[in-house]
């Protein structure tokens, strides 16, 4: 295997040049007082020539490359720790599945064997909390919606610049102190400027109570669903009547999560403004959430923005309460969901 399939099939990227330290994280790294600045993962040494400009000299680096020159040590088994010192690093990013589909499993199941988690950089975040109390880590956006445990947090940074060259894999930095918190305390930043914080995120999410019958991936519904945003910053995200879809109802499969037809008791007469509704609803929801709590997806819209994609059970949440408005508008005047479509 040649070195790039090699970092491909691992899910190995080196980061190039700074625009991941963004003004907070470079204040949360000098704030820590850490005269140690230490990558487990250290790769072709980015990183740690990012933090040597903020005056640090005093570094360690570990790889499981022994060719690129570090110490060597397999740290998704285990990282030393180090006194003093802030883990500034960039994991390996491989789901389960995406170690199947790419016919490597066999390479890394040992790993996942010793994990509940489904990605190695998950196993990654575990094995460096139990080295060090500071931990800065670039880490794919699916962060933010994983089960991975959180009251470590200071902050997350989205960031919507690409720090690669040879992906476009949707990114953030997260960065732990070791002190436990509630998600009330811990903020939340975009490119560099502040957000929220998860607590606020979090009691924004939508949840469906699940009394409607929807189905999805269903050749014979009457709504159809284009999933994810395109490259156009016009074409979005959007719920619109089955035969506006323009698509080939032959490549609806049950695993199609792009575009869908979604089969719901919705009668034709109010159809129009129910899909209407969904809309108001979806794009206050992504005003609201300042778009970070839907699904990133890869690559960026033509306007730098990064796209999203609409899981189903967000999905199910939005056409339920646009459902309630339309047909008993009474039952959800209280419900603070209501007002997403009355602005």
């Amino acid at each position: 295997m040649n070195p790039d399939s090699k970092k491909r099939g691992l899910g190995q990227y080196f980061t190039k040049g700074s625009v991941w330290m963004k003004d907070n994280i470079r204040n949360f790294i000098l704030e820590s007082q850490c005269s140690v600045v230490y990558d487990p993962f250290a790769g072709s040494g980015d990183l740690l020539k990012a933090v040597q400009n903020l005056g640090y000299r005093n570094f360690r680096g570990m790889d499981i490359d022994e060719s690129l020159g570090w110490e060597f040590n397999d740290s998704l088994s285990g990282i030393p720790t180090v006194q003093n010192a802030i883990i500034v690093t960039n994991p390996p990013y491989l789901s389960n599945y995406s170690a199947k589909r790419r016919h490597i499993y066999g390479r890394v199941k040992h790993y996942f064997e010793q994990t509940r988690f489904d990605d190695l950089y998950l196993l990654a975040l575990s094995k460096m909390l139990e080295a060090q109390e500071y931990v800065v880590a670039i880490v794919p956006e699916t962060f933010v919606n994983s089960p991975f445990p959180k009251e470590r947090l200071y902050s997350i940074n989205i960031l919507e610049e690409n720090p690669f060259t040879e992906t476009e894999s949707p990114v953030c930095v997260a960065c732990f102190d070791g002190i436990s918190k509630p998600p009330q305390n811990v903020k939340v930043y975009k490119n560099g400027h502040y957000s929220s914080t998860l607590g606020d995120l979090e009691a924004k999410r939508l949840h469906p109570s699940n009394e409607m019958r929807i189905r999805f991936n269903s050749t014979i519904g009457n709504i159809g669903l284009r999933a994810v945003d395109t490259t156009d910053p016009s074409r979005k995200i959007r719920f619109t009547k089955r035969d506006e879809l323009d698509y080939d109802m032959s490549k609806i499969k049950a695993s199609s999560r792009i575009i869908t037809v979604i089969d719901a008791e919705i009668p034709d007469g109010i159809l129009q403004p129910f899909i209407e509704a969904c809309n108001q609803i979806l794009e206050k929801y992504r005003k609201d959430t300042d778009d970070i709590l839907l699904s990133p997806f890869k690559g960026n819209m033509k306007n730098g923005i990064r796209r999203r994609r609409l899981d189903y059970y967000t999905c199910r949440a939005i056409m339920e309460i646009a459902y309630k408005s339309i047909v008993s508008p009474t039952e959800t005047e209280g419900n603070c969901n209501l007002h997403l479509i009355q602005a």
